[in-house]
C-alpha cells in the first residue's frame, strides 16, 4: 500500500479515536455509578452530547456516522480494519436501539450501555493502533 494512503488511514483512525473514543466514556468514573439515575446521567452526556461544536450537540451515533461517511469506506478493504470496524457498527448499533429509551431503560440495560461504550473504545483504539503499527514511520524533518 502507497505510503500516502496508509498514513491517510492513520488520520482516519486517529480521527475516530479522538472524536469519538476519546469521548464515549469522558465523564465515566474508576468505578461505575451504583445507582441508576447516577449512570443514567452520565451516559446522557457522554452518549448523546458526545462531543459539542458550532453545530451543537452530536451523540456517538452521529459523530460516527460523520466519521463513516467522511473515511468509514477506507477501512472496509483491510482486513484487519474491515472486522474492526464491523465491531464498531455492530457496537453502534446497540447504541442506536437503546439510547432513544435511555430515560426508561433500568439499571441493567443502563449497564448493557455502558459496556457497550467499553467495547467500542476498546475497538476503536485497536483500529487506530493497527493502522499506525502498518503505517511508514516518518523520516525526521
Amino acid at each position: 500500500m502507497p505510503s500516502d494512503a496508509r498514513e491517510r488511514l492513520a488520520r482516519a483512525a486517529f480521527r475516530l479515536k479522538h472524536d469519538l473514543g476519546k469521548a464515549l466514556r469522558w465523564s465515566a468514573p474508576d468505578r461505575r455509578e451504583a445507582g441508576p439515575e447516577e449512570l443514567r446521567s452520565r451516559l446522557q452526556r457522554d452518549l448523546l452530547a458526545t462531543r459539542t461544536g458550532p453545530a451543537g450537540r452530536e451523540s456517538a451515533i452521529e459523530v460516527f456516522d460523520a466519521w463513516m461517511a467522511e473515511d468509514g469506506s477506507l477501512f472496509l478493504s483491510p482486513p484487519a480494519g474491515a472486522s474492526r470496524l464491523a465491531r464498531i457498527a455492530s457496537a453502534i448499533d446497540v447504541l442506536r436501539d437503546r439510547l432513544p429509551l435511555l430515560s426508561a431503560l433500568d439499571y441493567g440495560e443502563l449497564v448493557l450501555l455502558d459496556e457497550t461504550a467499553l467495547v467500542l473504545q476498546d475497538e476503536i483504539r485497536a483500529l487506530w493502533r493497527d493502522t499506525v503499527s502498518e503505517a511508514p514511520a516518518r523520516s525526521p524533518a
